[in-house]
């Protein structure tokens, strides 16, 4: 119930931030310009277009989860306003899921409102994409954003603000990369134990990565769709964890 309270105060405050309607802004030009983008090719205009509709989808929900989760986090660290939330009967964890909560459900509900938008542009379109693999796609996006938000949360407690979104933004690269950095790489070095223990503790993102055969119209079967949901809630956890951990032994000015 307190994080839950904490989640509805989070929602309320990112709301009111600058940096969200920023943030908001740059949403509905990318979706704007995806539609422009796709408007000035003739050749399978309808693919191109979700192509670019999906990719705004998933930059602005890249840069929401990091510099609104990360920024802030550290801004109530800086002015010692978490010391004032702790004073009264309410666990360090608690407090971070609560945030982590909050921060999840506004980007639930701004995800929520580019996929109608993105269904609305394609229902215009007489492509190969369907309703169904067009909503799976933005799901798949949403676990991703469930993932890399929790990476956002655990390095904002442990490192600075532009060390944090540097390291979160490499992170996400490298998510998307790992079987071309393992297939290029060094072998005698991936055949190491170090590169395996490396790349375990590295989100596979490229999971949730399905915007090529949506434009097609193709779709994944539930099975699939369900060990993509486990697994983002398993990393997701597992960054949650270590940031409670951390968080709980951290000095705050007070």
């Amino acid at each position: 119930m307190i994080a839950l309270r904490v989640a509805w105060i989070t929602m309320r405050e990112l709301i009111f931030e600058r940096v969200f309607y920023l943030l908001l802004t740059f949403a509905v030009l990318a979706l704007g310009f995806s539609l422009l983008l796709g408007q000035l090719t003739y050749a399978e205009q309808a693919k191109i277009t979700l192509d670019f509709l999906l990719a705004a989808v998933e930059v602005s929900m890249v840069l929401f989860s990091i510099f609104m989760g990360i920024g802030l986090f550290k801004r109530e660290l800086l002015l010692g306003s978490v010391a004032m939330v702790l004073s009264k009967p309410i666990s360090r964890s608690s407090f971070l899921i609560g945030k982590y909560i909050g921060q999840v459900a506004i980007q639930f509900a701004v995800m929520f409102c580019m996929l109608l938008v993105t269904l609305a542009i394609q229902s215009s379109f007489h492509g190969d994409s369907s309703v169904l693999s067009v909503i799976q796609a933005v799901g798949l996006i949403f676990l991703e954003v469930l993932v890399l938000t929790a990476m956002a949360y655990f390095f904002a407690v442990n490192a600075g603000t532009i060390t944090a979104a540097i390291v979160t933004l490499c992170l996400f690269a490298v998510g998307h990369m790992r079987e071309s950095l393992v297939y290029h790489y060094n072998i005698s070095i991936s055949r190491s134990w170090i590169w395996p223990v490396i790349m375990s503790l590295i989100p596979d993102l490229e999971i949730f990565n399905m915007k090529t055969i949506a434009s097609y119209g193709y779709t994944l079967d539930w099975i699939q769709l369900f060990w993509a949901v486990v697994y983002s809630f398993c990393c997701a956890a597992f960054f949650l964890f270590i940031a409670c951990v951390c968080f709980a032994n951290k000095d705050i000015a007070t």
